[in-house]
């Protein structure tokens, strides 16, 4: 989805890659959707207030991203959009960022290990459950089924359509495959971690892109189980499924900061 400079095209080098690999940006061959379907949906803004990652609301003010979405980047020059399914520069539902907390351990160099980040807002979200309400955070280290049927997964994102692309402003969604970790790990040449998940499809074509960085990977549509970190680059591209942060190994650090 988003690339390390959003919407920018930065190579990864990474020897164990045959291809080029990225963090991500928008959601390849999904479909729209309505942000009544996925409430706790932020878009992350850069300076101008143009879109540049996707993120989730975790509690009335504090957001859950990718720790390369704001690694070097200032606090006051950010922003997120709440409450929308089309998003844009015009957008009326902003408010500021705080501070932002990257883990301590992140580091994009070694296959962008612990891509974490916690935004707190000015002010407190106030919840309607219609189009603004929390996502669910899994249980400390809970994995899906182990198996090679893997698991159903929903991706949602505003990021690119395609690696050459346009970031979209209406907010999309893709039925993807989760991985089990052994599949994960070989289809990735072994340079996924422990702390990582994948989601895509076997056959290539649909998964994340340039923009949908920092966004969900949503177990059974439902339940955060990554946040949107690289991909082998052109988007999609079988047989390498998209790579996420896999937010289950996260939970005590995510609680230690906001609670």
């Amino acid at each position: 989805m988003l690339s390390k400079i959003p919407l920018a095209i930065v190579v990864l080098t990474l020897a164990v890659c045959s291809v080029s690999c990225f963090p991500e940006n928008r959601v390849v061959n999904g479909t729209d959707t309505d942000i009544t379907a996925y409430p706790f949906m932020v878009s992350l803004r850069g300076r101008s207030g143009s879109h540049w990652c996707g993120s989730t609301i975790i509690a009335p003010r504090w957001i859950l991203t990718a720790a390369h979405c704001v690694s070097g980047r200032l606090a006051s020059d950010l922003t997120i959009e709440y409450a929308s399914t089309n998003v844009n520069v015009n957008g009326t539902n902003v408010v500021g960022i705080k501070r932002f907390i990257i883990h301590e351990d992140y580091n994009e160099s070694q296959s962008y290990a612990n891509d974490i980040a916690l935004l707190e807002l000015y002010g407190r979200l106030i919840y309607n459950y219609k189009t603004l309400a929390p996502v669910t955070l899994p249980e400390s280290y809970f994995e899906i089924d182990q198996v090679a049927a893997g698991s159903p997964g929903v991706l949602a994102g505003w990021g690119f359509n395609a690696t050459d692309g346009v970031v979209q402003t209406h907010l999309q969604s893709v039925n993807l495959k989760i991985y089990s970790d052994d599949e994960c790990q070989i289809r990735h040449n072994y340079a996924t971690t422990v702390n990582q998940i994948c989601g895509g499809v076997d056959e290539g074509g649909k998964g994340h892109c340039n923009g949908d960085s920092g966004g969900p990977l949503l177990y059974k549509g439902a339940v955060q189980v990554g946040i949107v970190s690289w991909s082998v680059k052109p988007c999609t591209i079988a047989p390498y499924p998209g790579v996420y942060t896999k937010v289950s190994h996260y939970i005590d650090w995510i609680r230690k900061h906001i609670e």
